[in-house]
Order: C-alpha cells, then structure tokens, then sequence
C-alpha cells in the first residue's frame, strides 16, 4: 500500500521511518494477490504448470492463481506515493496494529485496522483491513472493510478485484463476476476464466445460472478470450464436452498464444477419449513450446489414458530426463516400469525417490509389493510398516498383518495392528476390521466380537464398528446383538440401505417376521435399485411367503447381475419347486464351481435331499 506522509511537526526522523519499514515487514498479510493490465495469457509460460503426474485432466489450471499473482502483480499501484496528513491517534494505532501482527497477534492487527478503516474512511486502512482480514478467514470483517474501500475509491481497480475474490470465497460468484466485469473496464484486466474455473464446486443449477451470465456478458465483450475461455469451462463442468471445444477454439482464434486455453482443449480432447487428435493437438503446440513441461506431461499422460503402456513409459522416461529433479514425474515412471514388469528399474527409482524423501508412502508401499512376489517377506512388512495415513496406509496394512499372520500366527498379527492404531489413531476403526477379519480367518470369532465390543465402548457410533460387529453376531448366532447393532446404524443413518437390506433379510431369512423384513428391503432397494443382493434379499421374501411367481423373476435378475454362490442358492430353490429341476441343478453346480464350500447351498441340497452328486458338472450346461 502507498506509504503515509507523516506531519513534520512533532516527529522525529526516526519515526518518519518507522511505519514504511513495518508495512514491507508486514507485505506477507495480504490476503489475496493483486492484478495487472497485462493479457491473460502471458503467463502461460509458466514451467510448473501441471508438473504432477498424479494430477487427472482436470477443468482448472492447477497454476492459475500461482500465475495470476506474478503476472497481475501492479493493479493498486499508483504511479508516485500519494501523501496526505494523518492523525497522530491514528498513527499510533496503526503502529500497534503493525507492531502486533510482527508478533503474530493478528486479532489486535485487525481489530486496530478496522477501527481506523471505521474512522478515517481512507481507503488504504480499509485495504489494509480487507487483506488481514482475509488471512485470518473474518469474511464478516472483510466484506465491512472492502465496502468501505470501495465506497472511499469506487474507481480502484484493485478493490474490484479483492472484491471479487472475497465473493468467490463466499459462493457469490455472480457478484464476483460484476466486479470482474467492473475491473475489465477499469484495468483491461480479464479474470473470467478464473471465476469459472473456481466455480467446480458450486451445485448444478448455480453453475448454469453462472454460464448463462457468462454469455450474456459475451455481448458486451465479444472480443475477449478469456470470457470464451471461461464459458468453454462452465460447458465442460455442464458435461457439453463437444461445446466447450466450441468456445476454446473461438478463444484461441482470437489470442492464438493463449496456452492456458491450449493445454484445458488437450484434456478436453482425451476426456472425449479422442486421443488421437488430443495428441496431435498437443504435438502443435509442443513445436511452439518445446520446453514447456506442463505440455509434455500432458501429453505423456494421454498416451497412458489411450493404455498404450510403452509409448506412455517412453514419453515419461524422457520426461525425467529433461527434468531430473521432478519427483512427481520420477514417481510416474517409477510406477510405469512395475506395470511393465521392469521390477529392477522401478525399484531403483523408488528407492530415489525414498533418498529424496519424496512420495516416501508410495514409494515404501511399491517395494513392499515387490518384495512380496520375491518372497522377501520380512522386507515386504519393513516396507509395508513404513506407509505413513494416506491413500495407501490401509492396503500396506492390510498386506502387512497377513504375512505377519501367515509367519508367525494370530497374536504377532494383533500385535503389530495394534501398534498400528497407536501411531494412527485416526485409523483405529480400519485398522480394527482388518485384525477381526484376521481373527475370523483364524476361527477366534469371540475373540474378534470382543475387539469389536472394546472398539465400540470409544466410538459407539461408528457406523463401520457396528455393521461389522453385525455381520460377525450373525456367524455366531447372535441375532440379538445383530438386530441392535443394526437398528443403531439405521437410527444413525436412516437411508443406509446395506443395514436396512442385512436386517431385512436376516428377519426373513432365520426368523417368521416376514411383515417386518418387507419395507426394510424395500427401502434398500429405493436407495439401491441396481443392488443385486438386495434384489436377491427381495426375491428371497416372496418366495418364503410362498409368492414363487414374484420371486422368481426378482431372483433370476439378482443372478444374472451376479453369479454368486448365495444368490444362486436362493434362485435355484425357486426354480426346483417351480418345476424347472434341471436348471435347478445346474445353478447349483454353478454356484459351487464357484465357491465350492458354500454352507449356502450345502444346507439347501441337504434340506430338499438332494444328492450332491446328482449336481451335473458345470461344462455340460446349456
């Protein structure tokens, strides 16, 4: 902000040279960057856009704002200092402001700033007041200030643009775009397409109301391309791919230079699985932009959406070449070779990358799994205990107790998991299913009702807790402890339908109380349509009320969405007692083809006396 004049009376030199010494001390509080009148695009040459192997294609320019900052850094930047006498109260409290946000204590910064913002009506302390504010998340002190500063200097640019951002924040993205459209005219400056590319999250009818306001703005700015860009990426959050290539192509025939744009109908292109012209597409603009990073992974990264592994391990193998120290793209390589079942060059490059400290979790989680096929398997559980809370923490976990399991038994399983849950408390209620599974396995059923019981006096909520705990009551008998735990998850959560549709079945199933099951199941199904255990759960009630000409269709439909043993259990009892033995026969079969242990269908063989070995084999059916 523009430094103050201070009045020569009174004021000693040191003084005069105080405050601005604070305020470039105090730069780092400004809430939100300021702009220039500089295109756009001119940016767009910014090497770390897209850098990340993990980004997907994506509507926003991950490096728009970084580069919105750097290229619009002068808006609010008046030619020469603009001097004027200031109050020595004021002073003062400008100065305990300053001094306290030195010392962290931003809630006195911001209180002082505001009252000043308050007094004066000067629209540096209500800037001033708008971007501490903003870094401390007051929106209610932000807006008060930023209305002041726009009421003291309707004409600066800059609280256009500070006031848009602060709408963005709030989810009032058309009054944001008024502003922009405000500061387009003030500055030349064009920020459309930053408004829509943070629009994403805002619910579908708010979006079309934004891209409708977009295009009728496009009337009074019918040459600007960041306006069609902006529109191009409210169509392809509306899903109108083939119309968002529309706008892009109308915003690069008037700024042909707008990579931005460029690089968005590149993903648009491969999200239209049109590989093919993606890559040419991007093969133009590579001749204009050869060194340009975001271009090349991009374009590396389409070759591996078109799942042509090798070209894309080609393209990524030069991409670490021409940027070494990119862990991201070493992290990508890296994974490509374990696809392509280079196991020794993987392994060296997560282990650089372990070196480097960066992507450790993937990183330790890959050399478990490598590990592991090479039988290395305390290697395998090093690797796998090292995986920090993340996307692969509970896989490295899981894979980790099992061997520990399968060395050593049960209890060093346990051990290990429960040292787990000290580290990742966080973690405690997955970490948990995975050692009652481990316990399941290992026929200690009680034991595994007790972890579950234990786990359950500390989160009695947990709505995971209870439905397995739910499920292991019914292995024991324990319909009671079922039917409570389910009905807790139901009070919890009314419209969660694999508890509605576990005690529907379990009353028809192993109770009379037919009359209680049916809207269980049925509300399970509103909320599941396409579920095919709850459509078996459905079929399976009919035809214990003796409704064999509404349960068979319901059955047939459950098997054929999937071929599970359960289900064919329950379809081929339908079809036996309505005359169709042969059939019968033969989903049984099928159904122990695939699981040949099924207690399911055993028990049904059993209870209409059928000899198993009447079963045909499963090659001989129709």
């Amino acid at each position: 902000m523009p430094q103050f004049s201070l009045p020569t009376d009174g004021l000693t030199k040191a003084r005069k040279t105080l405050l601005p010494a604070v305020m470039i001390a105090l730069a780092s509080l400004s809430g939100c960057s300021s702009m220039s009148a500089q295109p756009t695009d001119a940016a767009d040459s910014n090497q770390t856009a897209d850098t990340s192997a993990e980004n997907s294609v994506s509507v926003t320019d991950t490096t728009h704002a970084e580069s919105t900052a750097k290229e619009n850094s002068g808006i609010g930047e008046h030619p020469a200092p603009v001097y004027r006498p200031i109050p020595a109260a004021t002073m003062y409290s400008l100065l305990v402001a300053e001094m306290a946000g030195q010392r962290q204590r931003f809630d006195i910064s911001l209180y002082n700033y505001m009252d000043q913002a308050r007094k004066t009506r000067d629209p540096d302390i209500a800037a001033r007041a708008t971007r501490i504010a903003q870094y401390v998340g007051s929106s209610s002190h932000a807006l008060e200030a930023l209305n002041i500063w726009l009421d003291s200097d309707p004409h600066n640019p800059a609280a256009h643009q500070a006031a848009a951002q602060l709408y963005m924040e709030q989810g009032r993205f058309s009054d944001a775009l008024q502003h922009l459209a405000i500061l387009q005219d003030l500055a030349g400056v064009s920020q459309f397409d930053y408004l829509a590319a943070n629009s994403s999250h805002l619910p579908r009818d708010q979006q079309v109301k934004l891209a409708q306001e977009l295009a009728a703005l496009q009337q009074r700015y019918p040459d600007d391309a960041s306006l069609w860009y902006a529109r191009a990426i409210m169509a392809q959050q509306l899903d109108d791919l083939p119309q968002a290539i529309k706008l892009i192509n109308k915003a690069l025939d008037i700024s042909p230079d707008y990579l931005r744009a460029g690089l968005q109908k590149g993903r648009i292109l491969a999200l239209m699985q049109d590989y093919d012209k993606a890559i040419d597409w991007l093969d133009t603009l590579l001749k204009d932009h050869p060194d340009h990073k975001g271009l090349q992974v991009l374009h590396a990264r389409i070759w591996l959406d078109k799942q042509d592994i090798d070209r894309a391990l080609l393209e990524f193998t030069q991409l670490h070449k021409n940027f070494p120290e990119d862990s991201a793209i070493l992290l990508s390589l890296a994974l490509l070779e374990h696809e392509a079942g280079d196991v020794m060059q993987a392994s060296e490059h997560f282990d650089q990358l372990l070196a480097r400290q960066s992507h450790a979790d993937e990183a330790h989680y890959y050399l478990g799994q490598i590990a592991e096929q090479d039988g290395q398997m305390q290697s395998a559980v090093d690797h796998y205990s090292q995986v920090g809370a993340g996307r692969e923490f509970l896989p490295a976990q899981l894979r980790a107790a099992w061997i520990i399991y399968d060395l050593q038994g049960a209890e060093a399983a346990r051990q290990y998991l429960d040292e787990r849950r000290g580290e990742n408390p966080a973690m405690s209620s997955e970490l948990v299913r995975i050692e009652v599974e481990i316990l399941t396995t290992a026929g200690l059923k009680q034991d595994a009702l007790q972890l579950l019981t234990s786990a359950l006096s500390e989160a009695p909520n947990d709505v995971d807790l209870l439905y397995t705990r739910a499920m292991l009551a019914e292995q024991v008998d324990n319909l009671a402890m079922l039917e409570d735990d389910l009905r807790t998850i139901i009070r919890i959560n009314p419209d969660h339908a694999e508890a509605l549709n576990a005690l529907g079945y379990t009353l028809a199933d192993r109770t009379d109380r037919l009359d209680e099951a049916m809207p269980l199941v049925k509300r399970a199904l509103e909320l599941s349509p396409d579920n095919p255990a709850v459509i078996d759960s459905l079929g399976w009630i009919y035809f214990r009320m003796g409704d064999y000409e509404q349960a068979r269709p319901l059955l047939a439909r459950a098997y054929s969405l999937m071929n599970d043993h359960e289900i064919a259990a329950h379809y081929g009892e339908v079809l036996w007692v309505s005359g169709e033995q042969k059939k019968a026969l033969e989903t049984w079969a099928a159904g122990l083809e695939q699981t040949p242990d099924s207690d399911i269908i055993q028990s049904t063989l059993e209870r209409l006396q059928i000899p198993r070995d009447q079963l045909p084999s499963v090659n001989t059916q129709e």
